[in-house]
């Protein structure tokens, strides 16, 4: 049952428990009043100078204490927490209500190369990393949004729905905003260009302040709809997609719709472990439609890919090359 007492009283007993003159009953009330009051605290303490705050504290403790021949010692912590509460009380404003801010514990992780990985945040997103690709996140996600960012590579997200903590997503100056959808975020260096694909739900993705078009404003993207933020000219464009054949990759297979050929080069580079170069620059503008079993091999995925758009290639070691057929 919730512990209630006048705020009178509540500062009668402050005093007093600082004072160190408090009854062993009287401290329990005070300690379990505190409590209360702090796991109710939703205030967001980010960017407050705690150090500065703890000092100012502990200076105020010093006045109002009595001399340190009668006081009763009483624990830093607590006094620090009993000192803030009586400024609160003197009318120090909301200072009773600040609450030291957990420290997001930041990890990275990496896919190793041919195996995409999945996991699972502490709030039930599930994520899938794609080959080669690499992500940082934090432990447990705290204050008023999710955010994790991509480095670099390809991940698929089916977002936990939560309206109060939307879930962001940072990669290279575009930061993803959403509430619950699955969608798919490719940032391959190498390409000099980023992409998101929504397969379901809604998103918002906002350019940082360097972007040309996109900067400090949102572009919605809605079910089978692509973004592609080129990073070179930092200009950006819309277009229709098959969100469910680009997320292929996370079922074991890899579908491309109508999907650029150096975009399927580096997909198939990070699935067998391999390097493709182009015999033409202008291949890897070349739009093909293919569907792979990533179980198969990839001289019958390369066979496959070929003969299917007018395509030859040949293989020298770990490296591959691909040339249009010559009629």
């Amino acid at each position: 049952m919730p512990f209630k007492m006048p705020m009178h009283d509540i500062k009668k007993l402050l005093k007093k428990y600082v004072a160190g003159k408090c009854t062993p009953e009287e401290q329990q009330l005070i300690e379990q009043w505190y409590q209360q009051e702090s796991d109710a605290s939703k205030a967001d303490t980010s960017g407050l100078p705690f150090e500065r705050l703890e000092k100012s504290i502990w200076q105020e403790v010093q006045q109002q204490t009595v001399p340190a021949a009668k006081r009763v010692t009483i624990h830093r912590y607590k006094l620090l927490k009993v000192a803030a509460l009586l400024l609160l009380v003197a009318g120090a404003g909301m200072l009773m209500r600040i609450r030291r801010p957990v420290r997001e514990n930041w990890q990275e992780i990496a896919a190793s190369k041919a195996q995409p990985l999945q996991l699972v945040f502490d709030d039930g997103t599930r994520a899938w990393l794609n080959a080669g690709g690499k992500l940082r996140y934090p432990a447990h996600f705290t204050g008023t949004d999710r955010k994790i960012e991509l480095l670099h590579g390809e991940i698929c997200l089916d977002v936990k729905q939560d309206p109060a903590h939307p879930f962001i997503v940072k990669s290279g100056q575009i930061n993803i905003r959403v509430l619950g959808t699955v969608f798919n975020v490719r940032n391959y260096p190498q390409q000099a260009l980023l992409q998101v694909t929504v397969q379901q739900g809604k998103i918002a993705v906002r350019g940082d302040a360097g972007m040309q078009q996109l900067a400090e404003k949102e572009v919605v993207v809605l079910p089978d709809e692509q973004v592609t933020i080129h990073t070179g000219s930092q200009t950006f464009s819309k277009t229709t997609a098959d969100g469910t054949a680009i997320n292929s990759w996370t079922t074991g297979k890899l579908l491309f719709n109508n999907e650029r050929l150096d975009v399927i080069a580096l997909s198939l580079e990070n699935r067998y472990g391999i390097q493709i170069s182009f015999a033409d620059s202008s291949l890897g503008a070349y739009r093909v439609t293919a569907g792979i079993e990533t179980a198969d091999s990839l001289s019958a995925v390369m066979d496959m890919l070929c003969l299917a758009n007018k395509l030859t290639y040949a293989i020298d070691g770990q490296h591959i090359i691909l040339r249009k057929q010559i009629h």
